[in-house]
């Protein structure tokens, strides 16, 4: 995480007259609204909505929908420094079992914008006009921090191609299916380097030291 810069802090609800809410929750911010100077912070606590977030073509749901979100605003000469801070808990279904899996998601990222600046890295798609739009860049950064495979469980045995059950809860007595064809060299090759290595282990315990007069 990028170091914050040195500032004089304020905190203060996420209700102060400038942020629009919706049924009281954050939904943006106001930048100008909390009359910072160069190198003041205020800090805007507040509750915003995560909708369902879409990944690998499955569904997932905050629980509860609704999060706390602490959100610090630092005012530098010619941009904003803004830090971001929530926990969401996610609840849909595993990649390998389709049963439920439960996410824990700890945010704390970073942006910062330069008024004019022509890097990307110096520019925040949250900031448009001087209006932090906090629920997207909650929402965003929730999506970016799930793993790249969602499971139950990092063992999770997943469903039976054969029969569809969930070997997590049932012994599956179906035959394993077939090598593709495509594989069989591979499997071959893997059947002689194992070979080998029986071998060279043979070969060593085999081995006797002789010493020399």
């Amino acid at each position: 995480m990028a170091r914050r810069p040195a500032a004089h802090k304020a905190s203060g609800p996420a209700s102060r007259a400038g942020n629009p809410a919706v049924d009281g929750r954050l939904v943006a911010i106001d930048v100008r609204s909390l009359e910072l100077h160069s190198g003041g912070a205020r800090r805007v606590d507040g509750s915003v909505h995560v909708d369902a977030l879409r990944c690998g073509g499955q569904d997932y749901q905050a629980e509860p929908a609704t999060v706390d979100v602490q959100c610090e605003v630092v005012r530098l000469v010619n941009g904003w420094h803004l830090r971001l801070r929530t926990q969401a808990d996610l609840r849909g279904p595993c990649w390998r079992c389709l049963g439920d899996a439960h996410l824990h998601s700890a945010i704390d990222v970073t942006e910062i914008a330069i008024e004019g600046a022509e890097d990307p890295d110096m520019e925040c798609l949250y900031l448009v006009d001087d209006v932090l739009e906090i629920a997207d860049w909650v929402r965003d950064a929730i999506a970016e921090d799930l793993p790249s495979t969602i499971l139950c469980d990092e063992d999770c045995a997943g469903l039976c191609p054969s029969c569809g059950e969930n070997r997590n809860l049932v012994r599956c007595k179906c035959a394993r299916p077939d090598i593709d064809p495509r594989w069989s060299g591979l499997a071959e090759l893997a059947q002689r380097l194992e070979i080998g290595s029986a071998d060279d282990d043979n070969a060593g315990d085999s081995a006797v030291d002789v010493d020399e007069d």
